[in-house]
């Protein structure tokens, strides 16, 4: 199981993500018809054809997903202090209104 993403390794995804330029990033044919560029990024070749497009779908879309996903990770962190905050204040006794 991979380990927990630290706060700092979260902080240097999110600065990545905001110096990218702004998404989502459009696949665009060669003049064959064949993807092989995708935003900024231009020139795609895999080793395997059949890896071309979904490689190219994968970076196309991880403007958008790597942002949304950093969203949903602070979300769950956010409430997961809360939950243990509550933890903490059951077992101690306090009560919470």
């Amino acid at each position: 199981m991979p380990e927990p993403l630290t706060s700092e390794y979260l902080r240097e995804i999110q600065d990545r993500v905001t110096a990218a330029p702004v998404g989502p990033w459009e696949i665009e044919p060669n003049e064959h018809g064949l993807p092989d560029q995708v935003g900024p990024i231009a020139y795609i070749q895999t080793w395997v054809d059949s890896e071309l497009l979904p490689t190219v779908e994968f970076i196309g879309h991880a403007r958008k997903d790597v942002p949304a996903l950093l969203g949903e990770v602070s979300r769950q962190r956010d409430l997961i202090r809360a939950l243990e905050h509550r933890v903490r204040q059951l077992e101690g006794g306090v009560r919470c209104g």
